[in-house]
């Protein structure tokens, strides 16, 4: 019989076993699990103390969850009867998808491609001058998107900026394009938040960025990942550029939402 209970410390040598048997493709949760346990609840599945399933409940500042889930269609099911929020990107592979609009009406779905470079197959081009922003460039992160940020831009980018290490590409003193450090464990970083001024787009920026966190991250570990959308190919080219290769899909569905990845 499947029993459905929140991650006590008892079990978590059992879900992290479960969760490196890719460590890759499940970063994200393993950082979660080890060092945002405050914002992170884990739902596990059980069956005779067998892990059948997993669910990751992350809270955003912005109020929407993230919810990642792991195992067969019943444990999926079963785990799926704890989720109450209103506001949801569900990060699932692609044969749990029927099972979540069996349950919530989605109002949007993006395929992912998670990409991996491994340690060797690098190819780096730095050809900007980048540095790591401090919190008194929270201005120039707010202003990236918009012109004429608000005391609240301002204010979320200074938390962006508390929680993770952003580098950025100035011309002349206004900061054209950035780039972050998202999760970092021993076998790998993940890298992303890419993002480049309309007017400054197909000049190298991207390129230089991703190369250079590929180096750093090459300084601590064998592998650095990222996801991205399987129809952005800009983008996908730039990663395959540097030296990232397409490792597994996965499914992005919102509820409630109208983030766009």
């Amino acid at each position: 019989m499947l029993i459905v209970k929140e991650l006590t410390d008892d079990f978590i040598p059992l879900v992290e076993k479960f969760l490196y048997k890719d460590p890759f493709i499940n970063a994200y949760a393993i950082y979660d699990l080890h060092y945002l346990r405050h914002r992170a609840k884990f739902f596990i599945c059980l069956e005779d103390y067998e892990l059948k399933g997993l669910l990751l409940d992350f809270l955003s500042r912005t109020g929407m969850h993230a919810i990642w889930l792991w195992g067969g269609e019943e444990a999926v099911e079963k785990l799926l009867n704890v989720v109450s929020a209103d506001k949801i990107m569900f990060h699932v592979f692609p044969e749990s998808e029927h099972i979540i609009r069996r349950k919530f009406a989605v109002n949007a779905r993006y395929d992912m491609d998670f990409m991996l470079l491994r340690r060797g197959e690098e190819r780096l081009y730095i050809n900007h001058e980048i540095r790591q922003l401090s919190l008194t460039d929270a201005i120039h992160l707010a202003s990236l998107r918009r012109d004429e940020p608000t005391d609240e831009d301002i204010e979320e980018a200074k938390n962006f900026l508390k929680e993770l290490p952003f580098y950025g590409i100035f011309k002349d003193d206004k900061l054209i394009s950035v780039a972050c450090v998202q999760a970092k464990i021993p076998e790998i970083w993940i890298i992303g938040g890419f993002y480049t001024k309309p007017e400054y787009r197909n000049r190298g920026c991207a390129t230089s960025l991703a190369s250079f966190l590929v180096r750093e991250a090459l300084k601590s570990t064998e592998h650095v990942g990222l996801h991205v959308r399987a129809d952005n190919y800009p983008a996908k080219h730039v990663y395959e550029k540097v030296g990232f290769k397409t490792y597994g899909r996965m499914c992005w569905l919102t509820y409630n939402v109208n983030i766009v990845p």
